[in-house]
């Protein structure tokens, strides 16, 4: 029974390992044109979490927005400007971060590298000063200008705004099949190993129980 534990344990280290390796695996791909991915009116594609995109157009500097404590911001304020493409719409780029709510914008055409990722689904409306809470698309939608895109670009370090610190991106969710056989033989060694509990008890019940010949005898 202990060594059906242990054999479970190990196949559950190595689902683990591939889940790993099938996430690290995701991001390693390389950069596509964000616009093959999505367009203007799409809702954002599910297995896009993290994917590594290029984007291209010029950020509108005068509705640069901030958002106080964004998961993955190294600082307080994480510095986000519309960066509008050539479809005419806009998607809200995470240029990096700063302490303070306040920071220049690249002037002229620009190409973004970054992660992809879905609104936040919390945020409120902008302050006086342009500072949320999140980015959530809908409560954005009367103070920034152009269409905006259902996604959030996450600028990798290399093309974040100088002077901005790097806000990390969230991780790709792996696919649910990677390792999925080295989960069900975990769990296939654990059922082997409850069942040889199970006989251990029927024996040894069977063995305290007098049979009934042996109470005619006494």
């Amino acid at each position: 029974m202990t060594a059906m534990v242990l054999l479970g344990l190990w196949q559950l280290g190595a689902y683990d390992d591939r889940q790993h390796a099938d996430a690290t695996t995701q991001l390693q791909r390389d950069p596509v044109p964000f616009e093959d991915l999505m367009g203007p009116d799409d809702a954002f594609p599910a297995d896009a979490v993290s994917r590594s995109v290029t984007v291209e157009g010029r950020y509108v500097a005068s509705e640069q927005l901030y958002v106080d404590r964004f998961p993955g911001a190294d600082d307080r304020y994480a510095v986000v400007t519309p960066l509008r493409t050539a479809s005419g719409s806009a998607v809200l780029v995470v240029r990096g971060s700063a302490p303070e709510p306040s920071a220049v914008v690249p002037p002229g055409d620009v190409e973004v590298v970054g992660r992809l990722q879905p609104p936040t689904p919390q945020g409120g409306p902008l302050d006086d000063r342009r500072i949320t809470d999140g980015l959530r698309i809908s409560a954005l939608v009367n103070d920034v200008s152009d269409d905006l895109y259902g996604a959030v670009v996450i600028a990798s370090g290399e093309t974040a705004g100088d002077g901005l610190a790097a806000v990390s991106a969230v991780s790709p969710q792996p696919s649910p099949w990677a390792g999925v056989r080295n989960l069900l033989y975990a769990i296939q060694w654990w059922v082997f190993a409850g069942f040889v509990a199970f006989m251990w008890w029927r024996i040894v019940t069977d063995l305290e129980t007098p049979s009934p010949d042996s109470e005619k005898v006494g």
